[in-house]
This record gives structure tokens, sequence and C-alpha cells, in this order.
């Protein structure tokens, strides 16, 4: 061995000699503790990181991927069933050697628009229109599922057949079934983009004929074009939580916080309408567009020849006698006329009906009529009594059992939480005290014996003048006590600076090794 060497391992003998039970156990710990982290340091530096390779695959094509990496040696990691992990650096290189073996996923290769690709001229129009439908659902499948939250996602599209001498058809529609991640929930704004993407990309589809479901046969979008049954429900719960928060700050400033509640009930009408109306008007001030006058006037004396008409033409005609006048005045006026034409479009949400009821607690002694607070509520939620909405205020005495027992058990806790904080100053101060008692006993034994070595020092220094006299070979067995009493002196006073070195150099660990002798005398 080498003399370096060995003069290392002798050096670290005699400190491991030197050293207590408690040194050695501590020291032991430091180094299992530096060898643990060096090793998951060491293993965090050299694991590689992992890139998604692919994602959302079939379980046919995860399988034929996974196989083709076995053979080739390569490390992954797979994430669910349906994402294989690979190293970083080697994600674009397999994707393209993947890619040359033809092991390319479906989404890329059997779906969507490549699927046109695969045609001959053989192909029927049947065959070419169901391979056409099929190629546009792949390419819906493919789109939805790039948004955040949808895992897969399965459009069914319902083509009307093309007929040549019918010219009433009906709408495409298309049915999409979303399967999302757990934890995610579409809102209505999303669900309203869904329907909106599948029919703009679909000729002549409209939103009303798009239904969604998720996985869970919940119907998200009823088809109505608009928004969901869900996002309907959310509107409503908004709008009588916005009205209810109203009138409920009003009552609590009006009759005290807990004194009032207040609940609005809201019908709202989702349907989107639309009304024409047109209405004319004669401006009197404006001048006629144009004006016509016919006078006939007729004077004269005597009768004219009268009778009725023969079968022959001729007419067996009277004579009569007397003066006759004739007079006739016809007008005609073409007046402008203003036309105004009034489109209405009602946009969904409209309120059909309130309702609200307010209960005041009778035991609060409140001098406020009933009839105020309606009025006050009224104003605040805005009740229109034209449009059926009503308003009841009803006085009583509330139940507080609920609130004091949730007081009380409030009370319990912040009680029971003091005790336990107090608990655990006692117990600290009491390891404390131990600790600074038991560092007292320990100074105070000092003390005490070095007092004793300083008195033996001084006997022994005459003890050593009365030798220096007498034949150094001479020794009697008091003289052989004392000298061993001595060098146990001096041994226990090393071991003090010891002691008092470490104390002063590692406070922290001997307090714990303290605390520990401490819980074992307990046990």
């Amino acid at each position: 061995m080498p003399a370096a060497l060995a003069g290392q391992l002798d050096r670290v003998r005699t400190t491991l000699a030197t050293m207590t039970f408690q040194q050695k156990a501590l020291a032991g710990v430091l180094v299992l503790g530096l060898a643990l982290g060096s090793f998951f340091f060491v293993r965090w530096v050299t694991t590689p990181t992992y890139e998604p390779l692919f994602s959302n695959l079939s379980s046919t094509d995860a399988a034929a991927i996974t196989e083709e990496l076995t053979a080739e040696g390569v490390t992954y990691e797979l994430q669910g069933a349906d994402t294989i992990l690979v190293p970083k650096e080697q994600v674009y290189s397999l994707r393209l050697a993947i890619a040359g073996k033809g092991l390319t996923p479906s989404a890329g290769s059997d779906s969507g628009y490549a699927l046109l690709d695969e045609q001959g001229i053989t192909t029927s129009e049947f065959e070419q229109q169901t391979t056409y439908q099929r190629a546009l659902e792949g390419e819906l499948n493919n789109t939805l599922e790039s948004i955040n939250g949808v895992k897969t996602a399965s459009v069914h599209i319902a083509m009307p057949k093309d007929e040549v001498f019918v010219t009433d058809t009906s709408d495409p529609t298309a049915a999409v079934l979303l399967e999302l991640t757990p934890g995610t929930e579409l809102s209505g704004e999303q669900v309203t983009s869904v329907v909106n993407l599948v029919s703009s990309s679909i000729s002549g589809m409209q939103p009303s004929g798009v239904t969604v479901t998720d996985q869970n046969g919940t119907q998200l979008s009823a088809g109505t074009g608009g928004a969901s049954t869900g996002s309907q429900a959310d509107d409503t719960a908004t709008f009588q939580t916005t009205l209810q928060a109203n009138a409920q700050r009003l009552l609590d400033q009006v009759l005290g916080a807990g004194n009032a509640i207040v609940t609005v009930a809201a019908t709202m009408n989702f349907d989107q309408s639309q009304s024409t109306a047109t209405t004319y008007t004669y401006p009197t001030e404006i001048p006629a567009l144009s004006e016509s006058s016919q006078t006939e006037t007729y004077t004269g004396s005597g009768g004219g020849a009268a009778g009725v008409l023969g079968t022959d033409g001729t007419t067996g005609a009277t004579t009569g006698g007397g003066d006759g006048s004739y007079n006739k005045d016809n007008t005609t006026t073409n007046n402008p006329v203003n036309t105004e034409v009034t489109n209405t479009i009602a946009a969904p949400g409209q309120v059909e009906r309130l309702t609200v009821a307010v209960a005041v607690n009778s035991a609060d002694g409140s001098a406020v009529p009933n009839g105020t607070i309606q009025d006050l509520v009224s104003q605040a939620v805005s009740l229109d009594p034209a449009r059926g909405d009503q308003i009841t205020v009803a006085s009583m005495a509330f139940n507080t059992s609920a609130a004091e027992a949730a007081q009380a058990g409030l009370a319990a806790a912040d009680a029971a939480a003091a005790s336990e904080r107090m608990w655990s100053l006692a117990k600290t101060g009491a390891i404390v005290g131990g600790l600074l008692l038991l560092v007292v006993l320990v100074w105070l034994r000092n003390r005490k014996k070095k007092g004793d070595l300083d008195d033996y020092e001084e006997y022994d220094a005459d003890l050593d003048d009365v030798d220096a006299l007498q034949i150094p070979s001479t020794r009697d067995a008091r003289h052989d006590l004392r000298t061993s009493d001595a060098i146990e002196a001096l041994e226990r006073q090393r071991l003090r600076g010891e002691i008092t070195t470490m104390i002063e150099a590692q406070p922290d660990q001997v307090a714990s090794t303290l605390r520990g002798w401490l819980a074992e005398s307990r046990t």
C-alpha cells in the first residue's frame, strides 16, 4: 500500500478512535445523505428528457410502433394507451424512420382527404360520394381533436341525396361526439365554436343542424344554432344571481346583515324572433305630386226625345217640354306618401317573467314596513307588473339553530387550536428548559472538578518538593493513590476541554444529541 494512502488511513482511524458514538452516528448520516444526494443528482443528469413521438394513437398503431421501437432497441415510455414518449434528441429521426417503414399513424394515412388519393378509375359514383364524406368527417375529427381538452372526436354527417327534379331538399346535418380529457368541461362559448366550425365546413349546413354530445351522453348542443342548454342555464343563473345580489345588498344596508333573505327566479326566452312592420304617413306640408280637374256644364230649354227602342231600330219617341240645367266637377290629386319599414330582431335572452320572494326577520324588531321593503326591492330588480312580475314580502322569525351550532363549532375549533398551540409551546419550553438545566448542571460539575484539580495541583507542587528531598526510589501507597487521582483529573480536564470545544463548534448537533438522550431516559 502506498505510504500516502497508508498515512491517510491511519489519520482516519485516529479520528474515528477519538470520536464518540454520537459523533460517529452523525458522521455516518452525513456521509449517507451525501451519497444518496450524489446518486440522485447523477441519475437526474444522466436520465434523458422524453417528448411525445406520436399522440392520440389507436391501439393498432400504438402496438405496431412500439413493436418497431423495441426491435430497434430504442428506449421509450407509454403515457396512457395512446401516447409514446422517446428521448428528445431522437424524436425527429424516429418519426422519419417510422414514416419510411409505412407505420405513420392513421390520422395521416387512412383518414381525412388522404382517402381521396386511394381512388381508382373504376370507382363508382356512390363510392366517390361515400369516400368524400368519410374524408370530410376525418378532417373534422382531426380539427376538433386539436382543441385543448378534446381527447378524441367523431363526426357523423348526414348528406341529403341530390335529385334533378326535386326542388325542395333538406339541409345536411351532423352529429359530433367529443371525448373530453378527465376534468375538462367545455363552456357554452366553446360548444358554440364547435357548432359553427362544423356547420361552416359543410356546404348548405346550418348551425341548427349540428348536435354535440360528450362521452357521458350529455347533450352539449341541441341543434338550436345558438347557445347550448347548459349555457342557457348558466346565463339564467348569472342573471338571477346579479339581481339577487343587488337586492340583498340593499336589504343588508337597511335591515342589517342576516335580517333579510331575498330570492329571485327568472323565466327567460332564448328564442330569436324577427318582426317587420310597415307604416304609411301623409305629409300635409308637401305639395301634391300631380292634380287634375274636369268640369261639365249643360243648359237648355225644352225636352229632348225620349222613348223605348223598338225591335226595328226605331224609337217610339215622346216629346217633353221645360227648361233643363246640368253641372259636373271632378278633381284628381296625387299626394306623396311616406313609407316606413321597421325590421325588428329580438335577441335571445329576453326576460319573460320575474318572481321575487323576500323574508324579513321579525325578531330584530325592525320598524320598516313590508310595503316599503317591497317598493325598494321592486326598484332594485326592475320589476315590471305589466310583464306579469310578482313580489312577495313576509315577516317571520328566523331559525338560527344552524347558525348557532356553526358558531359553537367554530368556537370549539378555535379553543382546540389555542389549546394545541399552548401545549406545543409548553413542550418546546420544557425541552428548552431541560437542555438549559442540563447545560447548567454540566457547567457546575465541570467547575467543581476544576476546583478540585486546582487544589490537587497546589498540593502536588508541595508533594514534589517533598519528593525532591527524599530518595526517588521510595514510594508509599498514599503517594501512588494521589498520582492516579491526578492522572484521572487531567484526563477529565482534557475531556471537558474537548466537550467545550465541540459545543462551541457544533451547538445544534450537541443540542440534538442531548434531546435524544432525554427522550431515551424518559422511555
